[in-house]
């Protein structure tokens, strides 16, 4: 038998008045409940069609009643976040080692995925528990190499220096311009007759 004893979080003002120890029993009720914590991911796997999921490391420990520091550990197979309404969205999908925000549901909705399209009875009478966690993408990262920046301005800026790849049609209401060289305003010189060649754009 282990001679190491469990130490509650009570303190000599706990049990001074009824107020005191109603505080204490409300309180401790209250840290059983999960609402939302800063995460990291630490695995990522996709599941069927569009949906994915990530195992993270919660990045706040828990203090013991002794307060003492004790680590969280993982919490597996959330349903990550993408921006998408009916069949289009933004991909974005995350990667190891980003921060976000696992946010916890508050009953058991582990009887809900990609085919539900009607409510459905709890699986358990678990409520406000890790084990019903999302996770949402994007607190807390570092500067991105690759993005879409829309501006106050009425402008967008796409960075991708290793290109971008457009599939489908491109249908443009205004100009054009390729290192300051308007496609619909730009003239040619040096233009030949029969059959000759002509000079770049100017």
């Amino acid at each position: 038998m282990s001679d190491t004893a469990l130490q509650a979080n009570n303190d000599i003002y706990t049990g001074a008045s009824t107020y005191n120890t109603f505080n204490y029993l409300v309180g401790n009720i209250i840290q059983d409940v999960a609402t939302a914590i800063p995460v990291k991911v630490v695995g990522v796997s996709s599941g069927s069609g569009s949906v994915g999921y990530v195992d993270v490391l919660p990045l706040v420990t828990f203090v013991s009643g002794a307060n003492k520091t004790v680590q969280p550990v993982n919490l597996y197979h959330l349903p990550y976040c993408r921006i998408q309404g009916g069949n289009a969205g933004i991909i974005v999908d995350p990667v190891i080692g980003d921060k976000g925000l696992a946010i916890f549901a508050q009953a058991d909705c582990s009887t809900v995925n990609a085919d539900t399209t009607e409510p459905q009875q709890p699986g358990s009478k678990r409520t406000h528990s890790q084990s019903d966690g999302f996770y949402l993408g994007g607190f807390l990262n570092q500067n991105p190499s690759c993005f879409i920046e829309l501006k106050q301005d009425n402008t967008i800026t796409i960075t991708a220096s290793s290109g971008i790849t457009i599939n489908g049609d491109v249908n443009v209401n205004g100009d054009v311009k390729a290192n300051g060289i308007s496609l619909t305003g730009h003239t040619h010189g040096g233009v030949e007759t029969g059959g000759g060649s002509t000079s770049g754009p100017q």
